[in-house]
């Protein structure tokens, strides 16, 4: 099964998108954009995987409307 990029960026913001995407069940890996990068450094550059199947889920968790955008707040 492949997998598909869904977030890039610095290694903290992965690691919270990660953390979110397993309280929701899906499964998320974070990957390091470059081998022997400094794991103490929260500001490497880092990406956020999931499987394809559920890439369409995982996105719209992460970038659809919120509940108040829904509600027209």
């Amino acid at each position: 099964m492949s997998n598909q990029v869904l977030f890039k960026g610095q290694a903290v913001k992965c690691e919270m998108v990660v953390l979110m995407l397993e309280k929701w069940g899906l499964h998320p890996q974070l990957v390091e954009d470059t081998a022997g990068a400094d794991l103490n450094d929260l500001g490497r550059d880092t990406h956020v995987v999931v499987p394809a199947d559920e890439y369409d889920r995982a996105h719209e968790i992460l970038f659809g409307e919120s509940e108040i955008e829904r509600a027209g707040f």
